[in-house]
């Protein structure tokens, strides 16, 4: 079982938008209104790049300075679910692996882990580039000897599904995120869901698929 983190997980969005027009003060590219926000959040992330007019060879060092930007806020990051803590502790219950991968940084998650006391219940933390997710997601299968099929990975975006069917790993797709559900249906995510509950549901009804 393998979660993405911002806009799944973590409530990220404010806080990215402010980000990314602090440092559009900065480095003389366009700002982003609310509004806009909105459209952009139906868009796939190649059709957002074409938009969003940062520099190839400065986005790198963008990235990296928001993510350091976040990071120093990690602390009063809040997580979509008030009751996310039970929801882990009953998920463990019904998996062999939990973990994490994100294009966030590392500490930035364990922080958000640490608020809410869910360091132990998350096996594992990895991190990966913004269209790389297929490749990491591969390692976690080999890393813990999981088929492809037996994996669920839960984000908000058009490109986690992209990745997860690449690799044969069923998606649930979260209403909540960073894309629209319309942006998601598009890409035919496994599962669409509007409450993080709803994943254990779809495990339970999975393992007893396999012990039949």
């Amino acid at each position: 079982m393998v979660f993405d983190f911002d806009g799944t997980l973590a409530d990220t969005e404010e806080k990215a938008f402010n980000i990314y027009n602090q440092l559009a003060s900065k480095y003389k590219y366009s700002t982003v209104t609310m509004e806009e926000l909105q459209h952009i959040k139906n868009l796939h992330i190649k059709e957002i790049k074409e938009i969003v007019d940062i520099p190839f060879y400065q986005f790198p060092r963008v990235l990296r300075e928001g993510q350091k930007l976040l990071k120093e806020e990690s602390s009063d990051i809040n997580a979509f679910s008030p009751d996310i803590h039970a929801f882990f502790t009953e998920l463990r219950k019904e998996t062999d692996h939990t973990g994490i991968l994100t294009s966030n940084i590392k500490k930035t998650v364990a922080q958000f882990l640490k608020t809410y006391e869910l360091s132990h219940e998350i096996e594992f933390i990895m991190c990966s580039a913004l269209m790389s997710k297929g490749k990491k997601i591969k390692k976690v299968l080999r890393k813990y000897d999981i088929d492809p099929r037996e994996m669920l990975y839960v984000g908000d975006e058009s490109r986690d599904i992209e990745a997860c069917q690449k690799v044969g790993v069923d998606v649930v797709a979260v209403n909540w995120g960073y894309n629209t559900p319309i942006a998601l249906e598009r890409c035919k995510p496994t599962f669409m869901i509007e409450n993080l509950w709803e994943v254990i549901d779809i495990v339970r009804k999975n393992n007893k698929i396999k012990m039949a």
